[in-house]
């Protein structure tokens, strides 16, 4: 009995030396950080400040009762590695886009949302 249970512990210890994980990230383009939209304030930024702070967006719409639309837009790529030792190996690549729009209504933010992407 006392064999059998040595047994099963040193299996379960030999498992844990056999799996092995291995992740990486990767920043392809960063364009804003959650520390620069903290600073956005509703009703009181302007269009230079967002430009100073983001730089020119990615896309700008432009909307019939004047209100605009500033997109910005950060990648990045996560790789992750499973393997079972010298039996298997996965690869998993995960490309991530996160989306920052910010809204602007006569020349002042009134409204701004960050949507993301995962490929």
């Amino acid at each position: 009995m006392i064999r059998l249970i040595v047994m099963l512990a040193m299996s379960f210890l030999l498992t844990g030396c056999l799996l092995t994980v291995d992740s990486d990230s990767r920043h392809l383009q960063t364009v804003w950080s959650e520390a620069d939209v903290s600073r956005l304030q509703l009703g009181s930024t302007d269009p230079s400040w967002v430009r100073a702070t983001f730089g020119d967006p990615i896309t700008k719409l432009t909307y019939a009762d004047g209100s605009e639309i500033w997109k910005y837009r950060n990648r990045s790529e996560k790789d992750t590695e499973v393997g079972l030792f010298l039996l298997f190996s996965v690869d998993v690549e995960e490309e991530r886009i996160e989306t920052l729009s910010i809204e602007f209504t006569d020349g002042i933010v009134t409204n701004y949302w960050i949507e993301e992407d995962r490929f």
